[in-house]
């Protein structure tokens, strides 16, 4: 997939490009083209020892020789070319495009500048630094990029058509309206139709986030991105494939994505205050003096550009990627997979949380609620083995999911039970012959045609009744329950500063406002369709500060896109959702987000940090420089020069460090 990188360096910030340009898998995550990665490093290596090599030939040369001038120049000058070329005309083509003050004009001005006072060398060093500290950010980002690629799977979409009454396999785009395709249980819907043959559960989850599977048989509608769980069917094509829902989806997805804005970087952002004040300070220093208080004009420009050269944020320009060269280290580590600092930095300034339900506050796997006696003679009138031991043989040879978790639950009371005469009733339930008796379990409209008279369960969730020909025995609920850290997950969010925390689903009402409510949820929108979901979205972007979402289905991935901040549930997470994002959740568990707010905080601290700090000992040297009668000395000039590098460096790598503590309190 082509992109366009249209900033200062690419978006991908593994890509040591720096120029305007359409390219395929440049190596910097955009398409993890594995060799032409290895080849951009490769050239980066080669390009930073050789600029490295003639550097410091020129510096030895400077030092400790008495070389013509012109001989270490050469080196310094061939040096600066190498690793500046595309720094400075990334610079000039900013001028031409109006943006004047970012991170490329500040090294520019900084760097030549240096030259033009004859500091040869640290011209030299701030384009050498500022090159390594952002490829070393950019194999951050590459890195989290390729582990999302390798999670991805790269299984081609096959589809069974019948032609001429053989079955063909096919790519779904080969499909016309109106044509037969068969799709086998536990296959994919990838065409929206008509059923004209069989019956079976279809698990619309990933669609509308519903988590009980939905009953289908002859005449009835299918929707494209469905599974189809335990029954052979036989579909008539109604849309073309890109004219299906999850065609539609995608869409919906891309319009999003070319909506959304991507936040500045740090760097970026610190450039466009810091460059037009150095350069203003500088300018000030060279005509004041001479204009208004008799200075000549030679030691005033000196000075001036002396200036310049001790503003150069040398430090900051290695030391702020390397922090967030840590803190994307840092998330990897944890299991939160980052496909940009500027999305790090983002996650620290959410204030609105927004989550999907099924798969991500809740396992999307039913589990035992509750067993309700109504005529069931149990011996045991507590347990209820007697009822739970019919329902579970009844349900044994069934391959619905409901199914699945009773004989995970209850199989065991069912061994050694004789179960003949199996029979399944699509969209309702199943009958069976347990040790000489006719039973009868399903959902209340199995109840309804055998003519018990039964009550309906007051539980949230999904009830299996069971039943004899003449007599009701009870039920059992089922429900889709909340992750065991999502709630504590949630109210650290809390402590961490977002302020609100909304769930959107397609699911039911009642099911919705439950969930809701145990997971400690402000509010909650249910019954959605995916364009439904994204209106919300763009609403609540609406009433200000920025958002983050968090989902994994296919309906979630326009959501996604629309959000200031996506996150998906890389474990559980659709192929669509998980590229949709700006994050990837690892292990499918919402307590990564606050551990990825912590880190973020640290690295955005850490950054900030070195920047204040490096800003005042430059503040120090800038004010001897304007105002001492006589040259700095030396052993400051290197401290403010070198020494604050060092030590803003020594400090970013703390971003690597991960403290497993409660969280703080907002900041």
């Amino acid at each position: 997939m082509s992109e366009n990188h249209k900033h200062s360096h690419c978006e991908d910030e593994g890509c040591s490009c720096h120029s305007q340009h359409n390219h395929t898998d440049c190596g910097c995550g955009c398409g993890h083209n594995h060799e032409h990665e290895n080849v951009n490093k490769k050239d980066f290596a080669f390009k930073i020892i050789s600029a490295g090599i003639l550097f410091a030939a020129g510096w030895i040369m400077s030092e400790f020789t008495s070389v013509p001038e012109y001989v270490y120049l050469i080196c310094f000058g061939i040096s600066y070319i190498i690793v500046g070329f595309d720094v400075v005309k990334e610079a000039v083509e900013g001028l031409l495009h109006g943006s004047l003050f970012d991170e490329n004009f500040l090294m520019t001005v900084a760097s030549l500048g240096a030259f033009a006072i004859k500091e040869y060398s640290e011209g030299c060093a701030v384009m050498l630094l500022f090159t390594i500290g952002e490829f070393l950010q950019g194999l951050a980002v590459a890195k989290s990029k390729r582990s999302i690629t390798d999670m991805l799977e790269k299984k081609p979409d096959i589809v069974n058509v019948i032609k001429d009454g053989d079955i063909t396999a096919v790519s779904p785009d080969e499909i016309s309206v109106g044509d037969l395709i068969v799709v086998k249980p536990g296959d994919k819907i990838h065409l929206d139709g008509i059923i004209t043959k069989g019956s079976a559960e279809v698990d619309m989850t990933a669609l509308t986030g519903e988590s009980i599977p939905v009953s289908k048989a002859e005449g009835d509608e299918v929707l494209s991105g469905s599974v189809n769980i335990d029954g052979a069917l036989t579909i008539r094509v109604t849309k073309a494939y890109n004219e299906s829902t999850v065609a539609r989806i995608l869409a919906m997805l891309q319009d999003e994505s070319n909506k959304k804005s991507t936040a500045e970087h740090f760097i970026t952002r610190f450039a466009r205050i810091y460059t037009p004040v150095v350069c203003l300070l500088a300018l000030l220093v060279i005509l004041i003096p001479p204009l208004f208080l008799g200075g000549e004009w030679r030691e005033w420009i000196y000075r001036g550009l002396s200036a310049l050269v001790v503003s150069c944020p040398c430090a900051i320009v290695i030391s702020v990627p390397l922090c967030f060269f840590g803190g994307l280290g840092a998330c990897s580590k944890e299991g939160i997979l980052v496909k940009g600092s500027n999305y790090l930095e983002m996650l620290d300034r959410c204030t609105t949380g927004v989550f999907d339900k099924t798969g991500t506050i809740t396992s999307g796997k039913f589990e035992f609620v509750r067993c309700e006696c109504k005529h069931c003679h149990c011996s045991d009138k507590k347990e209820h083995h007697e009822l739970l031991r019919i329902i579970a043989a009844c349900e044994k040879y069934s391959n619905h999911p409901i199914a699945k978790s009773i004989s995970l639950a209850f199989g065991k009371f069912a061994d050694g039970a004789e179960i003949t005469d199996a029979k399944n009733y699509a969209g309702m339930g199943v009958s069976a012959i347990v040790d000489g008796v006719k039973y009868y379990v399903g959902n209340e409209k199995l109840m309804k045609q055998v003519g018990v008279d039964f009550e309906e369960t007051s539980l949230i969730g999904t009830a299996i009744y069971c039943c004899t020909d003449d007599e009701f025995l009870g039920d059992i609920v089922f429900a889709d329950i909340i992750k065991e850290d999502s709630k504590e997950a949630l109210a650290e969010m809390t402590a961490l500063g977002v302020k609100r925390k909304v769930m959107l689903t397609g699911d039911r009402e009642e099911i919705a406002k439950d969930i809701s409510e145990k997971a400690g949820i402000d509010l909650y929108y249910s019954k959605l369709l995916p364009d439904e979901k994204v209106t919300k979205m763009n609403e609540l972007k609406k009433d200000g500060g920025l958002v983050f979402y968090t989902g994994d289905g296919i309906n979630d991935a326009p959501v996604l896109a629309a959000a200031d901040l996506g996150i998906a549930m890389g474990g559980v997470g659709s192929d669509v959702a998980i590229e949709a994002a700006d994050m990837v959740i690892m292990g499918d568990s919402l307590s990564k987000i606050p551990k990825g707010i912590r880190i973020a905080r640290k690295t955005l601290r850490l950054a900030k940090e070195n920047i204040i700090f490096s800003l005042l000992v430059k503040a120090v040297i800038l004010v001897l420089v304007v105002f001492l009668n006589r040259e700095v000395p030396m052993w400051l000039a290197v401290f403010g020069d070198v020494g604050v590098a060092l030590i803003a460096i020594l400090n970013s790598l703390r971003a690597l460090i991960v403290k497993n503590n409660k969280p703080a309190k907002t900041e």
